[in-house]
């Protein structure tokens, strides 16, 4: 293997994981993205690091904050932060899917729900538990330190990636039109979605040591129980599915740290 092979396949991986950055967030990266259709399955493997990436900005103002401001006001620029970092992809995904699964008569309607971009009663109640919970459980681990409330943010945001990746290896793309995530999905190998799985987890033992074990399991738990669902209210996923699953296993992180906490 020659040295220009070598950096071929660097700017490959490089530019895979910019292409993770722009469908993920709203982090502007300009020319250095270079847009291949064929290669986005590569993009996936770095879901995970783009999750950390998104809970470290918002760890860095929320720890930033606490040091200046009453709690709770820094939780709520934590969160604020992470949600203006993705322009609140996940947050609209969850609520979109909420008002589709819940509201739909079948799977053809949940589907022509879902791609409403009106806010129904079950996406604006989805929405309120969901930032709620966040609220509380981030507060909850902010009274026990800002280092731990930071490491929580970036595991969550990690891990709940990581389960996106999953669901798009996993199962198949409920619309039979083209969809954001399928082209993701489409030419995914199961080396791709190992990787992806292995740097979320890795990264966890790194950050919390052997709390990522609870993190972790919590995590595969609710992929695979929300997964389970989709296929059987739709048929498979949406990226407004991948929305929802990685919003409630961020919850399923933060909440299974809170619980490891001692009074």
């Amino acid at each position: 293997m020659n040295a220009q092979t070598i950096s071929m396949g660097a700017r490959q991986q490089v530019n895979s994981f910019l292409g993770a950055v722009v469908f993920l967030t709203r982090i502007p990266v300009g020319s250095l993205y270079h847009f291949q259709r064929t290669s986005l399955s590569r993009s996936v493997i770095y879901f995970p690091l783009v999750g950390a990436l998104i809970g470290s900005t918002g760890g860095i103002i929320l720890a930033a904050a606490q040091a200046f401001l009453p709690a709770s006001i820094a939780v709520l620029l934590g969160m604020a932060t992470t949600t203006v970092v993705t322009g609140g992809l996940h947050e609209d995904g969850l609520a979109d899917a909420a008002d589709g699964l819940f509201g739909g008569r079948n799977a053809a309607h949940s589907l022509e729900i879902m791609k409403d971009s009106r806010l129904g009663t079950f996406g604006a109640l989805a929405l309120w538990f969901s930032l709620t919970a966040k609220f509380l459980l981030l507060s909850r681990l902010l009274a026990h330190g800002a280092g731990l409330t930071c490491a929580a943010l970036i595991v969550a945001n990690s891990l709940g990636r990581g389960a996106c990746a999953a669901l798009l290896y996993f199962y198949p793309c409920a619309r039979v039109e083209e969809s954001n995530a399928r082209p993701f999905g489409d030419s995914m190998t199961r080396r791709q979605v190992l990787l992806a799985l292995a740097f979320s987890t890795t990264l966890a033992f790194a950050i919390i040591g052997l709390a990522a074990v609870a993190c972790t399991l919590a995590s595969i738990a609710v992929t695979v129980l929300a997964g389970a669902y989709f296929k059987r209210k739709i048929g498979g996923v949406t990226g407004d599915c991948l929305g929802a699953a990685n919003q409630l296993v961020e919850i399923a992180s933060y909440l299974t740290l809170a619980a490891e906490i001692r009074p």
